[in-house]
């Protein structure tokens, strides 16, 4: 339990380290596994050193709480979001403050409930496109990449829902430079992370080149929003006051928003669409189990808006992958002032990690946690455990801006793809995680054969 009222709050227990790098050398080898190793050793708040600073990992529902609710302001982005700020400025992701109130103000009506049912046809439509594609590959044999696959189809639906843009050209080349503007944003430790930004190293010249590609898609996209009218997010960035002075948002504020969701929008929910139909995959039972309700809901039709929220085994599914393989693995923070976390002090000045890979794998809050059971979320399972033991979205004020949006697609994703194909994931497939703190991709491609369900071709 969380007590800020601690008269002499211990030191919290971890690894000793090596001179010098403390824990560095085992986190960059595999971050993720060396967490959860964390958690198993020394518990649910734990204490280490990353070369020069000292950073703490909370995982129990009490301290999350603290963090991102009951004293949320003491915890600010900090040092670790300095890469982001390379790729991405300054938008949602990396600010604090004044300045992320008034931008989250500004674009959240893009995302309120009625603003996302009207983007279903949508991404039913895209998912339509995708399975037809699918059902040539199904006959010629060939087996298909479900991280490129879903890589596409979320640029492709977030691009017209939300920028009313149309990327399909472009897939391609946005695909490779989002996975090396993901390398840069995961600081390995390696000298040339260290150096001055204009030193013309490769790295920065990777950078800066594409920076400008992404604001070239940006700057295409604006221009087709003053000459259409249409994309609902580039209206409300472009129609954007400041809250205090009344001016309007900058170009580099508009670009850095517009790229910040752009990135972080489709990125995760492609990363959740892998995971989750991988899942279904492997997992005879919750694939019968969810086969079963989508005849007797949907009988081969693509979902409505009307029909997503009676998919309750289907919403289960999701939010169990969400707990095993949540896309955002881990959000740093560091504390301003000296604050309590579970009896421990944490110092101001220091980082600070929660990781809902971890935090959903604590066997203090649930059973059996590697198991993949859906089950865990019925109305009576959520009802008992501790609110902050689940996070995928995080939480509080800063809780995903596109939680609704994801959710939505997710459904629509899984629905449509399980009533046409049984997938066979291919031996010898690599599905560990991968080693990025943007979000939890799959460590190389994800291959599956497709087998078609006789009569379950769902149309819109």
């Amino acid at each position: 339990m969380t007590d800020t009222a601690t008269a002499t709050p211990r030191i919290a227990p971890g690894p000793r380290g090596a001179p010098g790098f403390g824990s560095l050398v085992p986190y960059r080898r595999d971050p993720a596994q060396f967490l959860l190793r964390l958690q198993r050793d020394h518990g649910e708040l734990s204490r280490l050193r990353l070369g020069p600073y000292t950073v703490h990992l909370a995982t129990s529902p009490d301290a999350v709480r603290r963090v991102l609710v009951e004293n949320q302001a003491n915890y600010v982005r900090g040092k670790l979001y300095d890469q982001f700020k390379l790729v991405m400025g300054t938008g949602l992701l990396t600010t604090d403050g004044r300045q992320w109130r008034g931008h989250r103000r500004a674009v959240q009506p893009a995302f309120a409930r009625k603003a996302i049912d009207a983007i279903i046809p949508n991404v039913v439509e895209a998912t339509g496109e995708m399975l037809d594609r699918w059902e040539a590959a199904e006959r010629a044999g060939e087996p298909v990449d479900l991280i490129a696959e879903m890589m596409r189809l979320t640029l492709v639906t977030l691009s017209q829902s939300l920028f009313g843009y149309d990327i399909r050209d472009r897939t391609p080349l946005l695909k490779r430079v989002v996975d090396e503007s993901i390398e840069v944003m995961f600081p390995h430790g390696y000298v040339s992370e260290m150096l001055p930004q204009w030193l013309p190293t490769a790295r920065n010249r990777l950078i800066r080149r594409n920076r400008r590609i992404f604001d070239r898609v940006v700057d295409d996209i604006r221009e087709r929003h003053a000459a259409t009218g249409e994309g609902v997010l580039v209206r409300l960035a472009e129609e954007a006051r400041d809250p205090e002075t009344g001016e309007p948002w900058t170009d580099e504020e508009i670009r850095d928003e517009l790229l910040t969701i752009y990135l972080a929008g489709h990125e995760t929910t492609a990363t959740a669409a892998c995971w989750t139909l991988h899942a279904v995959a492997t997992h005879r039972s919750v694939r019968e189990e969810l086969e079963g309700e989508l005849s007797g809901v949907l009988d081969g039709r693509a979902p409505t808006e009307a029909e997503l929220p009676t998919l309750d085994y289907t919403r289960m599914v999701i939010e169990e992958s969400l707990r095993l393989y949540p896309p955002i693995w881990l959000y740093p923070r560091d504390a301003v002032e000296d604050d309590v976390l579970d009896g421990f002090h944490i110092p101001g000045g220091s980082s600070l990690m929660l990781s809902p890979l971890v935090s959903h794998r604590n066997p203090a809050v649930w059973e059996n946690p590697e198991a993949f059971d859906p089950l865990r979320f019925t109305p009576a399972a959520v009802k008992e455990r501790p609110r902050m033991g689940y996070f995928p979205f995080g939480g509080g004020p800063r809780m995903c801006i596109g939680n609704l949006m994801a959710l939505m697609e997710l459904k629509i994703i899984l629905a449509m793809v399980t009533q046409r194909f049984r997938l066979e994931p291919v031996p010898g497939d690599l599905t560990r995680y991968g080693d990025s703190v943007i979000s939890l991709r799959p460590m190389g491609e994800m291959w599956v054969r497709l087998r078609a369900r006789e009569g379950g071709r769902a149309h819109g």
